[in-house]
Order: structure tokens, then sequence, then C-alpha cells
């Protein structure tokens, strides 16, 4: 296999023009001509262009990375990836459009630093939950299906089931007296027995 060929098969030719539709927006939002006219039209122009190829890739890209993972068999951590791939992409092609038309990002960063303080101390709980699980979902200690028991004194368990879903927020589990949702914060920090054999 050569060279080209390897690359081709490591990025979808589809990725691949959307990635140059982006760049050949940036050049020709960057294009300075004599006439003013023209050259904000281009500029404008260039700029639509890089977002659209932009958001394009991005979403191909995440796409791309969450059918691969599931053919491996990772389809929950696929799709967390391909959520915080998407989600830091078009923070990407927002931040490059905006310094494209012109735009001072001091006033924007500062902005969105103090709105960043005020969510995470507002969603502190939530976000822990996310970022364990996001956690849980890439070291993968368990799997669906597998019956564990679950000890913690923040849960007040011990907790015993089977694993039926792993989410962003919450580990569900089919336990004798119904179904359990048990946070991912609290898991992630518990003690955890894999492994056990069904009652």
């Amino acid at each position: 296999m050569t060279r080209t060929e390897d690359l081709k098969a490591k990025l979808p030719l589809r990725l691949v023009c959307w990635l140059l539709v982006a760049v050949a927006g940036v050049v020709v939002a960057n294009t300075v001509l004599e006439d003013k006219l023209l050259t904000k039209g281009l500029s404008l122009g260039g700029t639509a262009l890089f977002a659209i190829g932009g958001i394009a890739a991005t979403r191909s890209a995440a796409t791309e990375v969450a059918t691969r993972l599931r053919g491996k068999g990772f389809g929950a951590a696929g799709s967390v990836l391909s959520t915080v791939l998407t989600a830091t992409g078009y923070c990407v092609v927002v931040l490059t459009v905006l310094s494209l038309i012109a735009v001072p990002l001091q006033q924007l960063v500062v902005g969105g630093a103090v709105t960043g303080v005020i969510l995470g101390i507002a969603a502190q709980q939530t976000l822990g939950n996310v970022f364990a699980g996001m956690m849980i979902l890439l070291v993968r200690p368990f799997r669906i299906g597998d019956t564990i028991e679950v000890r913690s004194g923040a849960l007040n368990g011990p907790f015993t089931g089977r694993v039926r879903a792993l989410g962003l927020t919450y580990v569900t589990l089919a336990a004798e007296n119904g179904t359990l949702l048990l946070p991912n914060a609290g898991v992630l920090a518990a003690g955890v027995t894999v492994g056990l054999e069904p009652e």
C-alpha cells in the first residue's frame, strides 16, 4: 500500500474535500484587491465558504470517528468522542469566522470566560457526572451486561445489579427491586466488584 492509498484509507474523501473548501474560504476571505467593495465582497464570500466547509468537515470527522469506533465495539465511547469533537469543531469555526470578519475577540473571550465560570458553578454536579461518564465510557471498568456491586458511602450502597446502560450522566442497573440510576460521579468514586454471578 502506497503512502497516498494509506492516507485515503485513514481520511475519507468527503472529509478531505470539506477541509479543502474551508481552506479555500480562508484564502478567499484574506484576498486584498484595490477595489474596496470587491475586497469586502470576497471577504464575506470567503467567510461563508469557510463556515460551510468547516461545519461540514466537523460533522464528517465526528461521524467518521463514531463509525470507526462503533465498528471496533466502542459504540458508547465513539458517541462521546463524536460529541466532544463536534463541539470543539463548532467552537473553532465560530472563532475563525469572527476573526475573518474582524470582530474583536478580546471582548468575546472575557465575556465567555465570565459566562463559563457562572455556568460551571451552577452546573457543577451535572458537569461532574458528565466527565465521570466520559471516563467510565473510555476506561470501561465494566460493560453492559456485567453484574456488578457498587459500594460507596456517598451512594449509601451497596447496590447490586446487571448493567443495562452506560450514559453520560447515569449508570443504569437492573436490580431485584427495579431499575437503579446511579450518578456517574458516585460510581467512579465507589468501589465496584465486577463479574458477580447473577442470583
